[in-house]
């Protein structure tokens, strides 16, 4: 699995490289508005990534829910094994 931080850069690429104008002409109703629906989900995924990669470094639920702002036993309750911290899917 690669690294959070490499799929984050992956993700934004792909966002960078989106065109800057609709693809089609006449088709610019919703268009900026369309291109960013997915960013809620994306940073969803990423923070569950980012949570996996540090239990599987070590880090306890303390100082990940440090790193995320929130407490000890929130970041379990959120991110524990009853709630999988499943990886990002595929990029592309």
């Amino acid at each position: 699995m690669p690294a959070t931080g490499e799929v984050l850069l992956l993700h934004v690429t792909r966002v960078s490289r989106l065109p800057a104008a609709p693809p089609h002409p006449g088709s610019t109703v919703g268009w900026n508005c369309a291109a960013v629906t997915r960013v809620p989900d994306l940073a969803g995924q990423l923070v569950r990534a980012a949570v996996l990669a540090d239990q599987q470094a070590g880090a306890s639920w303390a100082q990940i829910g440090a790193g995320l702002g929130i407490g000890t036993e929130a970041a379990r309750s959120r991110f524990g094994r009853s709630r999988s911290a499943a990886p990002v899917g595929r990029v592309g």
